[in-house]
């Protein structure tokens, strides 16, 4: 099967964005033809040297990164799908005389959903978009949720990478076709090492909804009690001067130590020796990084209500929690702590949980929908 992959770039350290980079290498795996475009923003600021460039084989992957003008302060859609469209169609057109696509397979609603299906009414072939979950949750929040849902009925079917995000959309539109399937991880990457006492990480970017802050308040609670509590911060965004100005305020600065943007294989290193993983993050679809957390141990602490409750029980294999009560988690970090037998327990049913959810599993589970939708 021929699969053109349609996902907009972003600064993650990755070739375009690293989980979908994942997912491909899946797809080529099992045996399938993949080709990405991953479209980038004229004159903005990427962190990567890649800016400059049009196309890379990576990994045996072609992967074109065409430039498109953005208005996004006139409004975040629009003309910005407009553009994007146009630049990937001169680079579909030209394909298609060599890789006849498929399907095409796009990430997130909005932007690269909306320049799919104006592809698929244009070459009649088959489109699947993923939601991810700010591409649904925000927008909704924000009075577009109209806009999202017809962009979802023009496609084939829309995957959701988790149960909370299917009944969100549904219930703002019912004939929605959607499915769930669940994220994968590199659970080959896990790492099993000796664990530091008393030690937690959190590893997102540094903007509001990841709720950084709330977990900063709870090694300020944690510190009452544990003289040698410690806090690993990795990620990078614009809330970086506000939590270490915080940090400050509660006196925790010789606690926590924040480490910016790390490549993946330090961050499973990093998450091997930490006792504790905590995201009290809001707007989540499925964050990958829980179930990295969970594989490598760690006591792993999400939100309720968000895409992580697919996975983690309360109490059984994590802790799901309310995203501001800083102090019910620090109860039950206390609890973990003083009671070996219970973390254990957690911690074995945690890396059960997770120990399928490879990228292998994740793609044959896409492939046997495109070729069910395709028939």
């Amino acid at each position: 099967m021929n699969i053109l992959v349609i996902a907009h770039y972003q600064n993650d350290g990755s070739p375009y964005v690293s989980f979908v980079h994942d997912q491909v290498l899946a797809y080529k795996e099992l045996g399938h033809n993949v080709c990405v475009i991953s479209p980038m923003v004229y004159f903005k600021k990427y962190t990567n040297s890649i800016k400059n460039v049009k196309y890379l084989n990576i990994d045996g992957i072609e992967v074109y990164y065409p430039k498109y003008f953005s208005f996004s302060k006139y409004g975040k859609y629009g003309l910005n799908n407009i553009l994007g469209y146009r630049v990937i169609d001169k680079i579909l057109k030209k394909k298609q005389k060599e890789f006849t696509v498929d399907v095409i397979h796009a990430h997130t609603i909005g932007f690269d959903g909306a320049i799919s299906v104006r592809l698929k009414d244009k070459y009649h072939i088959p489109t699947f978009i993923t939601t991810h979950g700010s591409d649904t949750i925000l927008e909704i929040k924000k009075g577009k949720a109209s806009y999202i849902t017809g962009i979802c009925n023009r496609a084939d079917i829309v995957i959701a990478v988790s149960s909370m995000l299917k009944d969100l959309l549904k219930k703002e539109d019912k004939s929605i076709n959607i499915d769930v399937i669940l994220n994968g991880f590199n659970v080959q990457y896990s790492i099993e090492r000796p664990k530091k006492q008393h030690s937690i990480i959190q590893v997102s970017s540094l903007i509001k909804r990841k709720k950084v802050d709330t977990t900063l308040k709870v090694i300020a609670e944690l510190k009452k009690y544990y003289n040698d509590i410690s806090l690993t911060v990795i990620g990078e965004g614009p809330e970086d001067a506000y939590l270490k100005e915080l940090c400050n305020k509660l006196d925790i600065t010789e606690n926590v130590v924040f480490l910016g943007q790390v490549p993946n294989s330090d961050v499973l290193s990093r998450m091997s020796e930490a006792e504790v993983f905590i995201m009290p993050s809001t707007g989540e679809g499925l964050g990958i990084v829980y179930l990295e957390a969970m594989s490598c141990g760690c006591i792993t602490i999400g939100t309720k209500g968000e895409g992580i409750q697919d996975i983690i029980v309360n109490e059984k294999n994590g802790f799901l929690i309310e995203p501001d009560d800083y102090k019910i988690i620090a109860e039950n970090v206390i609890r973990c702590f003083n009671d070996n037998v219970l973390k254990q327990e957690i911690i074995q049913n945690a890396k059960d949980s997770v120990k399928d959810l490879t990228w292998i599993a994740n793609a044959k589970k896409y492939i046997e929908l495109f070729k069910k939708i395709r028939g």
